[in-house]
């Protein structure tokens, strides 16, 4: 590849890569403050560093026309760029350290007199397809743009988010009536995501928990000591006794030694009743909690149950659910504080896990992406985790 730089003026007239063929047309007539023009091969990338704007052209198997011309303001010290009408840039890039227009902001502006006349459907242009695209519609139409950060989407301010729906535990989306949640499992604002993590850490090594395998060493495996065979003249590698690594039924060679190694980490049970608390409150935040009376179903059907959940469990390969419970023993069909033809109908469905409230964590409310909570359980949770939060 070549490139010309003179004192105010750059021409890249035409790029080849090693494998994959580019054809670049590009004239630009920069400021002063062009820094550099570079072509990297390894990735097929022409990349004009600019003060103002950094655009960068993939790999094409056709000619890529692309003409960038700028102008500088001495009066309002900004800079104009002509661009394409059909050239859209991703606002969710604006954030980003590489980009130009970071601190700059988003409104497009057109000329005053545009905004004036009223155009008629009749007179409007359609839209420019890439097909289409011509290098003389550039000069036909100046567009300014200035660039502002999106203004981020809030959820719904406490203490209002902690009035949420009861729903219809038939179908999961029939609202029959309203409830106000306990600040002090579901208010917690902002999420502390440091104790989150520490909680789930905790767990994840409580469950890998000790490790006490042993392997036998030669002096330990079953077997004489005898010799295997003569020591020449048969041909074949000597051997000693038969209980060396390599041979079958012989030891294991650099084995663990039966050291108990202890995976299991301390954290205090006031840290971990805080974690729950704190993920609690973030499905709520998220609107990813459902609140129902009860989960008392009728039937042990799995059909029954997977049909009920279709509003808000609609692909279970895509989508998980979490389901809390509190049923008192002495009920009917009820085990272990939960009910018996609940147990049975979601076990053939896949994604889906029912916890009692005490049995309720911190690593199962972050692996399932919807939980619904019966008030119950919530009443129940209230009771264990009172005076956690601070």
């Amino acid at each position: 590849s070549s490139s010309t730089v003179k004192q105010h003026h750059l021409n890249i007239s035409t790029i080849h890569a090693s494998k994959n063929h580019l054809f670049t047309t590009l004239d630009c007539q920069p400021h002063q403050n062009l820094k550099m023009a570079a072509y990297n091969g390894s990735k097929g990338i022409v990349a004009v560093g600019r003060s103002l704007a950094i655009r960068q052209i993939q790999r094409y198997h056709k000619p890529v026309p692309f003409i960038l011309t700028s102008s500088q303001s001495t009066e309002a010290q900004t800079e104009k760029i002509k661009l394409p009408p059909n050239l859209k840039i991703d606002p969710r890039a604006i954030n980003s350290k590489f980009s130009p227009f970071k601190k700059a902001q988003k409104i497009l502006l057109r000329d005053e007199a545009d905004n004036e006349e009223d155009l008629d459907d009749s007179d409007e242009e359609p839209e420019m397809e890439e097909s289409d695209y011509d290098d003389t519609d550039i000069e036909e139409e100046d567009v300014d743009f200035f660039f502002e950060t999106p203004i981020p989407a809030y959820t719904v301010p406490l203490p209002e988010r902690l009035e949420v729906d009861i729903v219809k535990k038939s179908d999961f989306s029939t609202v029959v009536g309203k409830c106000t949640l306990p600040a002090m499992l579901f208010g917690q604002d902002p999420i502390r995501i440091d104790i989150v993590k520490r909680v789930v850490v905790y767990q994840r090594n409580k469950k890998r928990g000790k490790r006490t395998a042993k392997t036998k060493t030669i002096s330990e495996v079953s077997g004489s000591g005898r010799k295997v065979r003569k020591q020449k003249g048969g041909g074949i590698a000597r051997a000693g006794h038969s209980r060396p690594a390599h041979w079958r039924g012989g030891a294991k060679a650099h084995g663990p030694k039966g050291i108990i190694q202890d995976y299991t980490t301390k954290l205090n049970k006031h840290v971990r009743k805080l974690g729950l608390v704190h993920t609690l409150s973030q499905k709520l935040k998220e609107g990813n909690l459902i609140v129902v009376n009860d989960l008392m179903i009728e039937s042990h059907k799995t059909k029954a149950l997977s049909r009920s959940l279709l509003p808000i469990l609609p692909d279970t390969r895509r989508s998980s659910l979490l389901m809390v419970d509190w049923a008192s023993e002495d009920e009917a069909g009820v085990m272990g504080n939960l009910p018996v033809h609940l147990i049975v109908a979601s076990g053939n469905i896949p994604r889906v896990k029912v916890l009692s409230q005490g049995w309720v964590n911190v690593y199962d409310l972050l692996k399932h992406e919807k939980c619904v909570i019966t008030l119950s359980a919530i009443k129940a949770l209230e009771e264990r985790l009172d005076g956690v939060a601070y």
